[in-house]
């Protein structure tokens, strides 16, 4: 018998069913649920160290201060379409340290978060209000 025609037997399948994903097929008995002691505890989501709680805190410093520089700074564009791809920018410079806190948060390993935090602040910082600030 060849590969394909084994792709379309059934033989076998049934004691499969009652596995978890990644066990092996041994001496457990098919369709029984597994107990208390074959579940792996759920890892702890929402502990955060001080430095995340610091790092949001500057990055909601720094959507406050994009909206600071956007009520300061009105700017009057001559068509619609400019107005509207401008308050675009303008909602995304809002959002965008709140939301590279959080995807850092999320996506990268705890030992590279810091790193990519202080990139994100170094980038997503409102530079017209601190070169203002300075000048």
């Amino acid at each position: 018998m060849s590969r394909d025609e084994d792709a379309l037997r059934w033989e076998g399948d049934d004691e499969l069913d009652g596995l978890a994903v990644g066990d092996a097929p041994d001496d457990r008995r098919v369709g029984t649920m597994p107990d208390a002691s074959d579940q792996v505890a759920p890892r702890a989501a929402g502990r955060r160290g001080p430095l995340a709680w610091i790092v949001l805190a500057l990055a909601l410093a720094s959507t406050a201060g994009w909206i600071v520089v956007i009520v300061a700074n009105p700017v009057q564009q001559p068509s619609l379409l400019g107005l509207a791809m401008y308050q675009l920018g303008e909602l995304l410079a809002v959002i965008a340290p709140l939301l590279w806190w959080l995807l850092v948060d999320r996506l990268a390993p705890r030992g590279r978060r810091a790193p990519l935090w202080l990139v994100g602040l170094a980038v997503t910082a409102p530079w017209p209000l601190v070169a203002g600030a300075v000048a």
